[in-house]
Parts: C-alpha cells; structure tokens; sequence
C-alpha cells in the first residue's frame, strides 16, 4: 500500500473534503469550515517528496522536478478516488488532495476545492515579502525524482546492502564489486554495461559534466526492499569505458559511541571559533565523523550551523539548533564561495565538506580567525602531514604567513584509519589527534614537525594520542591482533615499545 494511501484512509473516516500536506508542518484535514490536525509530528520534507511522488505518478514526474503544478486523479488502493493538486517551491513539495463529487467518473471530475479562505491565501501576514528569484529557485540535485536504474542494477544495491558493504562498484565489461570492511568481493551479476551507468545520471547537467571533466557526483534516493535509500555516488571515465561507485547514506546520524570514537572528541564542539580538522583516507569515516560532531552541536546548543557540502550526506533537522545545508552545485558554486557567503550569513559554525583548493583554504581560515568554528577533512594520513598540506598549497612566498595564520587559528587534527577487527566483525577506528598547544602552535609556525610529534607523544594530559598509543591500546583490549597494530602502525619501532 502506498503510504499516503495512510492519509487518505484518515481522510475518508474523517469524512473530510480536503487533505493538505506541507513539508515541515503537522498534516490537516478541512471539513467545511474547520481545520482538523492529524494526531502526528511534522511532515518531514523528503517524506513530502516521496509522497508527492506517489501522487502523480512517474509520468508527471519530471514536470513536477521542474517546478510545475501538477493536477490530476488518484485512485487508492482501497477503489476511493481523489483529485490532487501538488506544487513545489524551496521548502519542498505541497499537496493538496480533494473528495470527488459522488457519482463523478476520475477522467472529468472537477473535485471539490472549497474557496480559499483569506488566512490561506496569506499564510503569514507578517512575513517579508519573497523575491521573485527566490520562488523560481532551482529543486536541490539530491530532491529531484532519480531515474530508475536498471533492474540489475537495484539487485546488486539490495545484495550489497544486505551484506552491510560500505560501497558498491560498477564497471564497463566486469561483474558488480562490493567492498566489506576494506576487502573488495565480487558479486555474480552479469557485466556492467555503459548504457546501465548512463541511466544513474540525474539530469542532461550531469552528462555535460561527466563529458566535461570525466567525473561527476550526485546523490539519489531509490526504493529498495520497499524502504528508500539513499545514496553518493560518483559516475567516471576509465580507459576501458565507464564505472561507478556507490556509498549508502545511513538514514540516521550515528553517535560517537555507535561509531567506536572515544567521547572526549566531544570536546571539539566547545570551541567558540578556530578550525578543526578530521583526516584520513577515503571511505575512513571522515565525514560521518564531523556529522556525529554537528549532530552533537545540534542537540545540545543553541546555535546557527552553517554546512557545505558535495553533495548532501545527512540531513541534519533543527533540534536546538538552527542548521543550513546547502549543496556545491546546486545552492551554490563552489566550497569556496559557500565560505565566503556565509561569512555574511551570521554562522556560529561552519561544516565544510573538503578542503579541497588554495581559494577553499585560504576562505576556510579567515573564518576561522573571525569568530567561527570550522570543522573540515584533509585527505592526508596523519596529523603533521595535514599542517604540511594546508601550507604547500599556498605559494612560496605565502607561506611563513599562512603558517601564522594557522598557528593562532588551528584547535586540533584528528587524523582516522579504519582497521579490521579481531573477531572479523567490522572495522573500527584508530585514531592520532593533535591539540594545539602553545608549544604545537610555536612549532607550527617556525615549520618544526619534530616538536608536533614530540607534543602527541607526551601530550596524554592536554588529549592527545598518537596513532601507536591508539593502536597499542586497541591491542591491549583484545579488539585487535597484534599483527594489524603492526601493519597499520607508522612506526612500528615505537608500537614496539608500547606492547613490551
């Protein structure tokens, strides 16, 4: 049954003429004159898509993507009959279905749509008057109607997520793969076929950019195992054809605890500004991490959060805090002119999804040194080589600067690995963070790595921990062999020492 089947039964019980949905409200019934509540929370805006979506069906799809009023009939799964009326604007979508007149046939009915009540037609009296390019605003890459894959395509998604794989790869002329705590495993399927990746695709804009660049990124939602997921998925050329990989999206932000992160990260949230980085390689839980971290800032201050991000990954919901997420591509141009607006927008902190470029960096520390807190990745391997990074990117002459700069505004790396547990029941997190000190800022910047290793060494006291202390100590609790310390160690002659 579909679910706004769900809300229509409320509505024929209820003996109501009109049923209307509004994203972020608590649903209403109109009877007569009056205005009845239902008995649930709020509508949640991808609810209110998916809905709008099973209301018109695949064929008004794409008109409804585009930003059209779409009209029409739906009949139930029940026989009952309704027209609808649903429309889009930047809060999502709003739909509005109506009891057809008795004995009236769906094809030509004129449903029963009361006269707009004056509150109706103006919602809020008070509210500011909005800008016609506000209203023409363009839906979100990650909210529009995702073309269907390829049947083949959903089994190998459904195989992989009833496998708990972190990611899934299609490629041109070879089976689907799928990797399990950091171990690639096939799957027997037939041969991933250009045409099946081409279909992954949102949009023409997608195409241009794949044929532009070679690459592209996207997220999509799809019905799988009668529950939507969603996913990240980037779509590239390879010298042999096409491929793509996917990462499943969880629907709920994971808590520290859930992730095998020690508690006292925690105390990361309490800077009022400075920059915080996590590091890592890809798929080590970088961004589920700073998620955890925002989701921590969310439900217990009260502030105004600022993400930027390419694309969406979680969907952080006002809790006591007020969070804006907005989307490289889509509300905006780049993780740089992201940073840049929003040091007019009045944040408190700022998630930025990568630190990707000279522009990125140097706009990521300026708003660092203004009075907001920025949590950011690094795609570096440990702590003193994510310091290197931000300071090679500028040129020669920039960088005893950049190297103040970064010195007054850097609060601490986290630098995480994934290793494979002992019991072979996942992976968990190994971890090397840096607090800066006054004596790790004096080695910043004088460009002394040695005196940042010497402060992780000895700086147990003030929360700091280096990847052997982390890994001995996982050792120790049984969580992991000996022989993983070893193989993921930086310097093994140290884990040595902390194991004997």
């Amino acid at each position: 049954m579909a679910v706004i089947d769900t809300f229509l039964k409320l509505m024929v019980t209820q003996k109501a003429e009109r049923l209307v949905l509004v994203p972020e409200e608590v649903p209403t019934l109109r009877k007569s004159d009056e205005t009845i509540p239902l008995p649930m929370p709020a509508v949640p805006a991808d609810l209110a898509k998916r809905l709008a979506l099973e209301v018109v069906g695949a064929e008004q799809s794409e008109a409804l993507a585009g930003g059209q009023p779409v009209e029409g009939a739906y009949r139930s799964d029940d026989g009952d009959e309704f027209a609808f009326v649903v429309t889009t604007n930047g809060a999502g979508c709003r739909i509005e279905m109506y009891a057809l007149d008795e004995g009236a046939d769906s094809e030509g009915a004129d449903p029963k749509k009361p006269e707009a009540r004056e509150e109706e037609a103006v919602p809020n009296r008070d509210a500011p008057e909005v800008a016609p390019a506000q209203r023409t605003l363009e839906p979100r890459k990650s909210d529009l109607p995702a073309p269907q894959p390829d049947p083949a395509v959903l089994a190998a998604l459904e195989e992989s997520l009833r496998a708990d794989a972190s990611d899934l790869f299609l490629s041109t002329g070879k089976p689907a793969q799928m990797r399990i705590d950091g171990v690639i495993r096939g799957l027997d399927t037939a041969l991933a076929t250009d045409v099946q990746i081409l279909q992954l695709l949102p949009n023409e804009e997608g195409r241009r950019e794949l044929e532009r660049s070679g690459s592209v990124d996207f997220g999509a939602a799809w019905e799988i195992a009668g529950t939507s997921r969603r996913f990240r998925i980037n779509v590239f050329r390879h010298s042999r054809g096409l491929a793509a990989a996917f990462r499943p999206i969880r629907a709920l932000i994971p808590s520290l605890p859930e992730l095998h992160l020690p508690g006292d990260l925690l105390e990361l949230c309490s800077h009022s500004s400075g920059l915080v980085l996590v590091t890592g390689a890809s798929g080590s839980g970088k961004s589920t991490t700073l998620a955890a971290l925002v989701d921590h800032i969310n439900q217990t201050m009260a502030r105004h959060i600022i993400t930027i991000e390419d694309p969406i990954e979680f969907e952080h919901r006002d809790d006591n805090s007020l969070v804006h997420q907005r989307e490289v591509g889509t509300d905006l141009e780049s993780f740089s002119a992201g940073l840049r607006a929003a040091l007019r927008e009045n944040p408190d902190v700022i998630l930025l999804g990568e630190m990707r470029d000279l522009d990125t960096i140097s706009a990521a520390l300026t708003a660092a040194e203004t009075g907001h807190l920025v949590l950011s990745t690094l795609h570096t391997g440990n702590a003193t080589a994510a310091v290197n990074r931000i300071v090679d990117v500028f040129p020669g002459h920039q960088q005893a600067h950049v190297r103040v700069q970064l010195a007054a505004s850097l609060r601490a790396v986290v630098a995480q690995r994934l290793v494979p547990a002992a019991d072979h029941s996942g992976r968990l997190p190994v971890l090397e963070k840096l607090i800066v000190t006054p004596a790790v800022a004096n080695g910043i910047r004088d460009g002394h790595e040695h005196h940042m290793r010497s402060a992780m060494q000895t700086g147990a006291e003030e929360g700091m921990i280096t990847l052997e202390r982390s890994l001995a100590s996982l050792v120790r609790n049984g969580q992991i062999s000996r022989d993983t310390a070893y193989r993921y160690a930086d310097d093994q002659q140290a884990l040595h020492k902390l194991l004997d």
